[in-house]
């Protein structure tokens, strides 16, 4: 079933615009820029909303902005979408390839940011039939993890300045059809640390390994304990993944090894469990290297928190997306995943929802194949436009 809107006059409008729309997305696409350099995207997006009137306003340190929809009403809902791009050299064949070296949309952000273009210019049009005034973010840096660009732009202040109540984001998702969506009241995206652990030994020659201490040994089982043997301490029933996926030597074949540094992330969905799980690696790699009598460093670096979906809220928009996609569309038995997503910022300072719209690509996020069918703006646009215009 397609996405429908009630109003004729909204259809029509937005079927005159949604070819500009599509434009719009395949020039972002095709010139993709990185977090907090997305000063030409930002130009793109500034220069569609013009077009049609639409205020819009760039953040003062930072690139990026927000369109700022004021109906004179007495609360204000929002909308974000990300703008920025990844270190990714892009394999696809189509027109409108990245022109840019290394650089690619494989996270949907194009899409994101075209959605919420869209959407600001039919919320424009019809601000007459809004019963609360409606804020758009387009953020930049969502892949400058740990710091993210969610914090900055909390940092302007801006849900105070214009008294935002509620707020709202999407991720497109290649596993879904176009027109369907995933989303549930709590906890939907995972947190997101970065695990760093230095292990020093004592160099030797190889044929000698008593005379040396092997810090390849102790880490293989720092490797091992943090893997497997945290799982043991925490109920089954808790989400936990610690992923190595960088180890790093100053070794030479014929030399016991004195020096190696493993890399990983840290997921979970518990903010309890996460403080746990890092107390535990710093307990276990210190002790491990002890016993061999070699020593560990270990730092964790806090990244984005889980993103807890907002019960009242998202059962509200859990009510109107089904009525607008269909209730067959609309997937709420589903698992967290454990992807981090710095929307989490938002979820911490507001009552926010985030979703999952389905885009049906044939390749996952994060893949240098990865494209979203360009269908998913038409139901992404008239499923935010139906809910902003007729549900909150």
């Amino acid at each position: 079933m397609r996405a429908s809107l009630s109003n004729p006059k909204i259809r029509e409008t937005l079927r005159e615009l949604l070819p500009k729309v599509r434009k719009l997305r395949r020039e972002i696409h095709a010139n993709p820029e990185q977090g907090y350099g997305e000063t030409a995207t930002t130009s793109r997006i500034k220069q569609f909303l013009e077009e049609y009137g639409v205020p819009f306003c760039n953040f003062g340190h930072m690139t990026g902005g927000y369109a700022w929809i004021d109906c004179g009403k007495e609360h204000t809902a929002g909308f974000r979408a990300d703008i920025d791009a990844l270190p990714i050299e892009e394999k696809n064949e189509i027109d409108f390839k990245s022109v840019n070296t290394g650089v690619m949309h494989a996270c949907g952000h194009d899409m994101h940011a075209s959605v919420a273009a869209g959407l600001a210019v039919i919320l424009w049009k019809f601000r007459q039939l809004l019963r609360v005034n409606i804020l758009i973010v387009f953020q930049p840096a969502e892949e400058c993890n740990p710091t993210g660009g969610a914090k900055a732009v909390i940092g302007q202040g801006l849900f105070e300045q214009f008294g935002v109540e509620e707020f709202y984001g999407l991720h497109m998702w290649p596993e879904l059809k176009v027109g369907e969506i995933a989303v549930k009241p709590g906890p939907i995206m995972a947190s997101s640390d970065k695990l760093l652990i230095r292990v020093t030994g004592k160099k030797a020659h190889a044929a000698e390994p008593q005379k040396g201490v092997d810090a390849i040994s102790i880490a293989a089982e720092i490797i091992n304990a943090v893997e497997h043997k945290i799982r043991r301490e925490i109920s089954p029933f808790e989400t936990v993944l610690i992923s190595i996926g960088s180890i790093r030597t100053s070794g030479r074949y014929n030399i016991i090894c004195d020096q190696v540094l493993i890399e990983g992330t840290i997921r979970s969905m518990n903010p309890d469990i996460r403080q746990f799980v890092h107390k535990r690696i710093k307990e276990l790699a210190g002790n491990i290297a002890a016993a061999y009598r070699g020593t560990t460093g270990v730092t964790i670096e806090d990244g984005y928190a889980v993103v807890d979906n907002n019960r009242r809220i998202t059962e509200k928009f859990i009510n109107a997306a089904g009525r607008i996609l269909g209730a067959e569309s609309v997937h709420t038995d589903i698992s967290p995943s454990l992807i981090g997503e710095d929307f989490s910022f938002y979820s911490q300072k507001l009552p926010s929802m985030y979703f999952f719209m389905g885009c049906e690509s044939e390749y996952p996020l994060h893949n240098e194949k990865f494209l979203p069918k360009e269908s998913t703006l038409d139901e992404a646009i008239t499923l935010m436009a139906g809910y902003f215009t007729e549900f909150v």
